[in-house]
């Protein structure tokens, strides 16, 4: 039990030793008026009305009768209007969060509380043949996140990449493959290549045609399209290593989704069966299907006239499949806003046959955008945008910034140190500028903010972990005895309260499945760190006593930052 909530089971312990009020009327709320110096509230309305009494004399009856030791996190109770104010205990707060931080350290902001509970997260889903655009972008980061929050809480996470090989152009990459017999290049180069090839052969006017004859070869299951595009699936997945691993990304599970192509066919018999829904000229036809809220949902199809499956029958085979195999309690699936309406009715369709008892979540992803009236006076840039060149320039432009930086403070350098804290910097730049927003929320390619030294950036938050490391490096051996009671400034509580609260935004970010909870705390507790920088002397404070306080508080904030980026797949460089 973190110390936030110790503090909450002192406050309710107390409560009901009052005797004047039961648990299950103790509802503690953040504070509500405005200017009020506490840390949480008690509505006292319910309770007062089961006593048939005034709600703000029963707050005061009730504030009265609460008892606290000196040794308490809470440091008092006091009334106001109809509710019971909560302050924490200085004094015996800071040593409870540095005793966290200090045992918890790399596990800090972990808990047990998803254990024996199996979850999958399904993200990323690129193309096979092709290379990764920046709107793959979105779906990886925000995935990678919200499995990192789940592993966090105990949870068993499955990472799945389902891959798309039902692309119309497939067909030609197949024909062309066979035609050029060989690639150029490693990586997005090799698959460039391969596109180039495609396009070249596309050119040819007998190409439609015998595209469409290995398509049909593919869909019959014939030996050589299938040798074939196990090839290009191959080439695809080794393409693509190199960006998941500057990402911080790894699957656990990679499926193309023609692996679930005859499963779907069983799903099309059973929804027949099952009269969910009905043959019309060899189509199955779903009607009048309602969702879990009783919205009517479209019509839709199961397959095509000539028998072969679609997009959706394949992805409720796939939740067929991962239950079964899985049992998991939640199914997420990180996909861009637009297939809402599928997911929808995949999810309805799945529910409605029995397939599942999961928890099925649908992450909708916003679009990336490119800054208007720049390069490129299209906004939406996301389909011509590469992921590779991307973060290439965003590692070059870093490495320009700290090398300048470096110039300017004197500070002798290697490049090899450069050439590594820039990657750092430059790849958690575009992770952080894409994890900051709303999963749903459009995002604006922005490199001055993206890459700025101060403000809601990686860059920033990174730079105070490099600076907590800067001050922990001169103050040497930190002293095993110190007391944490010596932190009773205004900035150390502050900064303290911001490290407190990481276990319990890690909960939010996990139930929300909102990686930006995450960000939001980590920028709130840099800004808190740098105001203590300023108003705090570590190395120079006024007593030894405080000194080895302050310095455990450093600490702390570096560890607490360190796991915090950890959770969004960012590095925290411990020098810039």
């Amino acid at each position: 039990m973190d110390t936030f909530a110790r503090f909450e089971q002192a406050i309710r312990d107390a409560l009901l030793d009052t005797t004047l009020i039961t648990a299950d009327l103790i509802d503690l709320v953040a504070p509500k008026a405005t200017g009020v110096q506490a840390d949480l509230a008690l509505p006292c309305f319910r309770a007062a009305k089961m006593r048939a009494s005034n709600p703000a004399q029963f707050a005061q009856t009730l504030a009265n009768a609460l008892k606290f030791s000196h040794e308490s996190l809470v440091l008092k109770a006091t009334a106001l209007g109809a509710y019971v104010n909560f302050s924490l205990n200085p004094i015996t707060f800071a040593q409870s969060v540095l005793n966290d931080i200090g045992q918890g350290k790399a596990a800090y902001g972990r808990s047990n509380r998803g254990q024996q509970q199996a979850v999958v997260v399904d993200y990323s889903s690129p193309n096979i043949a092709k290379r990764m655009r920046v709107d793959h972008m979105r779906s990886t980061m925000i995935g990678q996140a919200i499995v990192n929050i789940y592993r966090s809480l105990g949870y068993q996470v499955i990472r799945m990449n389902h891959w798309g090989d039902y692309d119309p152009q497939l067909g030609i990459s197949l024909a062309a493959m066979q035609h050029f017999q060989h690639r150029n290049g490693n990586g997005e180069s090799m698959l460039a290549s391969l596109e180039q090839q495609a396009q070249q052969y596309q050119a040819d006017d007998q190409v439609h045609d015998l595209a469409q004859a290995w398509a049909s070869k593919l869909a019959s299951g014939e030996p050589q399209a299938i040798s074939l595009l196990q090839q290009l699936v191959d080439l695809s997945l080794n393409a693509n290593q190199a960006n998941y691993r500057r990402l911080g990304v790894a699957f656990d599970v990679q499926h193309c989704e023609s692996f679930y192509a005859r499963e779907a066919q069983v799903v099309i018999k059973e929804a027949l069966h099952y009269q969910i829904a009905q043959l019309d000229s060899h189509v199955a036809i779903v009607k009048d299907l309602l969702d879990e809220q009783g919205k009517a949902l479209p019509t839709l199809l199961l397959n095509r006239s000539d028998g072969s499956t679609l997009y959706i029958t394949r992805d409720i085979a796939a939740i067929k499949y991962r239950e079964a195999l899985y049992q998991p309690s939640k199914i997420i699936y990180v996909v861009k806003q637009a297939q809402e309406l599928h997911f929808r009715q995949a999810f309805t369709i799945s529910k409605t046959l029995g397939y599942t008892k999961a928890d099925l979540a649908h992450v909708a992803c916003g679009m990336i955008l490119g800054p208007e009236g720049r390069a490129n006076p299209h906004p939406r840039f996301s389909t011509t945008i590469y992921l590779e060149p991307l973060l290439d320039e965003a590692c070059a432009r870093a490495k320009t910034l700290l090398k300048q930086k470096a110039i300017e403070a004197k500070t002798a350098f290697t490049s090899e140190w450069l050439n590594e804290v820039a990657e750092q910097v430059g790849v958690g730049a575009v992770i952080y500028h894409n994890l900051q927003h709303d999963p749903a929320h459009d995002v604006v390619v922005d490199w001055d903010r993206m890459l700025a030294f101060d403000g809601n950036s990686a860059a920033y938050i990174q730079y105070m972990h490099a600076r907590c490391c800067s001050i922990l490096r001169d103050f040497g051996r930190l002293p095993q005895n110190y007391n944490g009671r010596e932190l009773t400034y205004p900035a150390e509580q502050a900064l303290l309260k911001e490290l407190a609260r990481l276990p319990q935004v890690v909960v939010d970010a996990a139930e929300r499945y909102a990686p930006s909870v995450v960000a939001d705390w980590l920028y709130a507790t840099a800004k808190a760190f740098a105001i203590f920088y300023d108003a705090c002397p570590v190395l120079k404070a006024e007593t030894l006593a405080l000194r080895a306080a302050r310095g455990q508080l450093v600490a702390a904030t570096a560890q607490a930052l360190r796991n915090g980026l950890g959770l969004l797949s960012i590095a925290a460089p411990e020098r810039m």
